[in-house]
């Protein structure tokens, strides 16, 4: 065997493309798996609310109570910045009731880029949520029996997430994920809801009331209100329904369906008395599943791009130059060889005189 330079350049180049195979498994894959510093996602949903008319509260309606008022939400989730394996992500919630929009509400949480779940944030990052478990994506290749938590803001609480089957969407496999978060509302103003209640208001309320009180306790109220001081407080409690279609291979949330009920406690007298406040339900529209499972199907055909035929091909590659230096190398040992060989028969030749 004897070396050549196309030889030695075919070797080179096959180390060459192992090594970039391996560059690519260990760095550039880790790497690219993460969230994206870019991500910028949006979800749409539409559904109904029946309830307790927000506006009638400040005087601003005179629909007391609204019965399946038409919704529409909207929901982004964007990175603002990254510090290593910690992203602040950005969630801002927007909503209307009958045509009525809501302010906008925008929370930051630290998240970590590989787990998906809540993280410490980096020094000086300032006005970020202190919460747990997933906010709102689960992590690449989602586990089955993992057992994960999802973070409810409505009660500041991070509650089971349990595997509930499989499905798919737009031509993705997902899996679905269920919680029921229970619990008091931790910041109702947050949510729009009024933290207390004007004499004045209630007697305009009373006959709506009446149809929300217990029957004995609404015999009452005639009687009670007039006892009460001139401001009411109130709190809530919030039970919440959500069900996450996630992607099976990346994680990424395609569609999710949710039923919240929010239940004001109200104290009469010497008795508090639950009344049914609202009623939301919300599902991902049409469109926002199309659009969450063709840019999740891009970032998958990329990602495995990546991951799978790029260190693929490279190998492969690799491995026949490697071949063919070696098989150059053996044949251009056997040359000189076979050189000295006739060399040494033509003069053994008897020479003709």
């Amino acid at each position: 065997m004897r070396l050549t330079r196309s030889s030695v350049v075919l070797a080179v180049v096959g180390v060459l493309l192992l090594a970039v195979a391996a560059v690519v498994r260990f760095v550039v894959v880790p790497a690219v798996s993460k969230l994206p510093a870019d991500t910028d996602i949006l979800q749409e949903f539409e559904g109904t609310y029946t309830g307790l008319d927000p506006a009638a509260l400040s005087g601003g309606s005179e629909d007391v109570l609204l019965e399946d008022a038409p919704v529409e939400a909207s929901r982004r989730i964007d990175v603002e910045s990254v510090d290593g394996d910690t992203a602040i992500v950005v969630r801002t919630v927007e909503r209307s009731i009958d045509g009525v929009a809501d302010p906008s509400r925008s929370l930051r949480y630290a998240i970590d880029r590989t787990t998906e779940e809540s993280t410490t944030p980096p020094e000086g990052a300032g006005d970020v949520v202190d919460s747990e478990g997933l906010v709102f994506t689960l992590p690449i290749n989602p586990s089955t029996d993992e057992d994960y938590r999802l973070w409810d803001q409505n009660t500041a609480e991070a509650y089971p997430l349990t595997y509930q089957g499989e499905d798919s969407l737009e031509g993705r496999t997902v899996y679905l994920y269920g919680s029921t978060m229970e619990g008091t509302v931790a910041d109702p103003e947050s949510l729009g809801l009024p933290t207390s209640v004007s004499k004045e208001q209630l007697i305009a309320l009373a006959p709506a009331l009446l149809d929300l009180l217990p029957p004995d306790l609404a015999g009452q109220l005639p009687a009670v209100v007039p006892l009460l001081p001139d401001t009411i407080p109130l709190s809530y409690t919030s039970v919440y329904d959500v069900t996450i279609s996630a992607d099976a291979e990346l994680g990424a949330t395609i569609a999710g369906t949710s039923n919240q009920v929010i239940t004001a406690q109200l104290p009469l007298g010497p008795q508090t008395v639950e009344v049914p406040f609202s009623t939301v339900e919300l599902s991902s529209t049409d469109a926002s599943i199309a659009d969450r499972a063709a840019d999740t199907a891009d970032s998958a055909t990329q990602l495995n791009l990546i991951r799978t035929v790029l260190p693929i091909v490279a190998v492969a590659l690799g491995l026949l130059l490697l071949v063919a230096a070696l098989l150059l190398a053996r044949r251009a040992g056997r040359r000189p060889q076979q050189a000295t060989s006739d060399t040494s028969a033509s003069q053994r030749s008897p020479q003709s005189v």
